[in-house]
C-alpha cells in the first residue's frame, strides 16, 4: 500500500492528505525520525510541529506496518503536549490473556506469550531470525538490530526461554526466520494484531494490543524493582523520559498504599 493509499484509507480530508504527502515528498529517502528532528527546533511553532509529526507518524504506519501506538512511541513528543501515562493489564487480565493464547495457532501463540515476558515491539518479534537466539555472558536472549540499527540484547527469563525451546522443538519450520508464515516469510505484525483483537472481544478485556503487552512488561518490571536505566536499555528507548512514563502509580498500588495507612 502506498503512502497516498494509506492516507485515503484512513479517510483523512483531501487538504490534510495533500499536506502530509508534501511533507513526505520533502523528506525523500531520509530516515523519517531524523528528518523530523532536523526539521523542528525548540522554538518551532506548535502549529508547524504537529502536522509534521502527524505526517511522519502516518508514514511509519504505512511503510513499516506499525500501529498508531508504536509509531507514536518512536517519535519525539511535540513541545507543549503532555506525556501520556502508560496503561497495562492487571494481573487478573494477564492470566486471562495467557489462558486465551493457548487456543491460538503457532507461531502466533508463542509470540503472544513472549510479548509480556520480553517487552519487544511486535515488529521486532516478528522479524526475529533463528540466529538471533544467543548467549551473552551466560545469559540467554535475543540479540538483534533494533530501532535505528542499534544492536540490542533482550534477555529471556525462565518462562520465555521455555516458550522458545518448546516452539523450536515442536513447531519451528526451519530456515532463516524464527517465526515463519505459511509462505516461508516472517509472520506479519498484522496477523498477530488480529489475534489480540479476537482475544479482546472474546474475553471482554477493556483493551488489548501488542503495544499494551509491551507496556505491561515495563510496568511489571518496575514493580519488581528494576531501575529506569536498565528498563530503558531493555525497551530500546532513546530517551529516559519515554521510559519514565511507566512510573505512574496504578489503581492497585494506590489501593495498597491507602490500605497500609488504615491498618
Amino acid at each position: 500500500m502506498t503512502f497516498a493509499d494509506h492516507l485515503k484509507k484512513r479517510q483523512l480530508a483531501p487538504a490534510t492528505r495533500k499536506c502530509y504527502e508534501s511533507i513526505a515528498c520533502r523528506m525523500g529517502r531520509k530516515d523519517p525520525i531524523t528528518f523530523l528532528r532536523e526539521s523542528i527546533s525548540s522554538d518551532t511553532p506548535i502549529g508547524t510541529v504537529l502536522p509534521m509529526r502527524a505526517a511522519i507518524k502516518h508514514y511509519l504506519m504505512a511503510e513499516q506496518g506499525l500501529s498508531s501506538e508504536e509509531a507514536d512511541e518512536l517519535l519525539p513528543k511535540a513541545k507543549g503536549q503532555p506525556n501520556k501515562l502508560r496503561d497495562s493489564l492487571t494481573e487478573e487480565e494477564l492470566e486471562i490473556y495467557r489462558s486465551a493464547c493457548e487456543d491460538c495457532p503457532e507461531p502466533a501463540r508463542t509470540i503472544l506469550l513472549l510479548l509480556p515476558e520480553t517487552g519487544m515491539r511486535i515488529q521486532e518479534a516478528c522479524s526475529l531470525r533463528t540466529q538471533d537466539i544467543t548467549n551473552k555472558r551466560r545469559v540467554r536472549g535475543f540479540l538483534f538490530r533494533g530501532k535505528g540499527g542499534k544492536q540490542r540484547f533482550i534477555p529471556l527469563n525462565r518462562k520465555a526461554s521455555e516458550l522458545v525451546d518448546q516452539y523450536l522443538e515442536n513447531h519451528h519450520l526451519g530456515g532463516e526466520w524464527l517465526f515463519n508464515s505459511n509462505r516461508g516469510t516472517p509472520i506479519s505484525p498484522a496477523a498477530i494484531r488480529k489475534w489480540t483483537r479476537k482475544i479482546k472481544a472474546e474475553q471482554g478485556l477493556q483493551d488489548l494490543s501488542p503495544h499494551l503487552l509491551r507496556h505491561t512488561f515495563a510496568t511489571n518490571a518496575l514493580r519488581g524493582g528494576m531501575d529506569l536505566r536498565t528498563l530503558q536499555a531493555l525497551m530500546g528507548h532513546s530517551s529516559l523520559e519515554t521510559t519514565a512514563r511507566y512510573l505512574h502509580p496504578d489503581a492497585q498500588m494506590l489501593f495498597d498504599a491507602l490500605s497500609a495507612l488504615e491498618s
